[in-house]
């Protein structure tokens, strides 16, 4: 099945063989896969990638994180509490938990964008009469397409069972063809984000940044996965918790395609990051810090200017910097790329009640999109 999976488009290196592979061998716990292949003329014309993850919402939600300001949001949370205990089934996701993106699907040119969609249709509805082959799941969710690759959910369409909805919004850097330095790209910014660029930079001086290779992969392994695994715990939805050896094995079967670095201070490591060559786009990955190295060395932005630098070195297009923290990477820069993903459940009566459980379980954000760059004067101005 691998040397057909391959025949068919790249559409990322989050699609190649080499990347599922690696990543079905040191899976998160609990999850498993699933792959279609179409095949049309006995050539492949489309393929699915399914993950299947056990989902429990009072497990997977941080509520804590909601606000105890007074009775009434006690109250909630408490009730919230109750209802996210009764949310609890195997989930059949098209995409990747892993990643931030439409990376569920690819296809040949000979079909359209639509016949995919209506191959899609066809694919889930055998699936979900064959709950056999898909541990019973009865639910799926169509993670992150960007709004120029939405699915068609009218009241015309065969998938019109799926209930569209937004996540938090990815955040994507342009690279302007102008940089061809870190500087460059500071001399663009306005003079506040410039300064504060500089300060982070300052604060961190003494922290070095190196890039890891096989055998220090190995040595690093663990506390690679406590600063991973600390950074994931503070959030407010995780879905999956790594394998430990999943830095590691990706380095093994990415090679260049794939880059940890580690920063270290007198020796010490205290944070890591990862991103993918995905050209034209660098796509950041997972990475990990410590609170107390954040506040005193401003640890997460010089990742993020480090991610930039990197960008530009590289010759990239853009860099994807997922989501979470939008506000912090608003202000070097990057723009909110919205996206939405698809929920139905295999029963219709309870297929009705999706849009509410929905509204009632997703998190709650609030955020401000800085504007970091200076602005262009038009002709009119003086």
């Amino acid at each position: 099945m691998i040397a057909q999976w391959d025949e068919l488009p790249s559409r990322s290196v989050l699609l190649s063989s080499k990347y599922l592979e690696t990543l079905e061998q040191y899976h998160p716990e609990n999850m498993s896969f699933r792959y279609v292949i179409v095949f049309k003329s006995n050539k492949p014309v489309a393929g699915f990638y399914f993950q299947l993850l056990p989902f429990n919402a009072a497990d997977r939600l941080n509520l804590e994180s909601v606000p105890k300001d007074n009775l009434f949001s006690c109250i909630y949370r408490h009730l919230k509490k109750l209802v996210a205990r009764k949310v609890d089934f195997v989930t059949l996701i098209c995409g990747n938990l892993l990643a931030t993106g439409p990376f569920g699907f690819t296809y040949s040119s000979v079909i359209s964008y639509e016949k995919l969609q209506d191959l899609f249709n066809q694919v889930l509805r055998t699936l979900f009469q064959h709950v056999e082959l898909i541990d019973h799941a009865s639910v799926c969710l169509l993670k992150e397409l960007p709004l120029t690759e939405k699915f068609d959910d009218s009241d015309e369409s065969k998938l019109k069972y799926f209930h569209p909805f937004f996540i938090q919004p990815t955040m994507v850097l342009p690279i302007s063809d102008k940089w061809q330095t870190l500087e460059d790209y500071l001399n663009d910014l306005q003079s506040k984000y410039r300064l504060r660029v500089r300060k982070a930079l300052h604060a961190s001086q003494n922290i070095e940044h190196r890039e890891f290779d096989i055998q220090e992969l190995k040595m690093y392994q663990d506390k690679i996965y406590d600063l991973y695994f600390n950074t994931a715990d503070g959030s407010d939805f995780n879905l999956v918790n790594l394998n430990k050896e999943y830095f590691l094995r990706l380095k093994e079967s990415l090679g260049d395609k794939y880059h940890v670095i580690g920063c270290f201070k007198n020796q010490e490591l205290i944070a890591f990051y990862s991103f993918f060559n995905d050209a034209p786009e660098l796509l950041g990955h997972f990475l990990g810090t410590m609170k107390e190295n954040n506040l005193k060395y401003q640890v997460y932005l010089n990742i993020l200017i480090r991610f930039i630098s990197h960008g530009i070195e590289g010759k990239y297009k853009t860099i994807n910097l997922a989501r979470t923290a939008i506000e912090i990477k608003s202000s070097v820069g990057a723009v909110p790329i919205e996206m939405l993903c698809y929920l139905t459940h295999r029963n219709k009566i309870y297929n009705a009640f999706v849009p509410n459980l929905i509204k009632y379980l997703k998190p709650e954000e609030k955020y401000v999109i800085r504007q970091p760059f200076k602005k262009l004067k038009s002709k009119n101005e003086v």
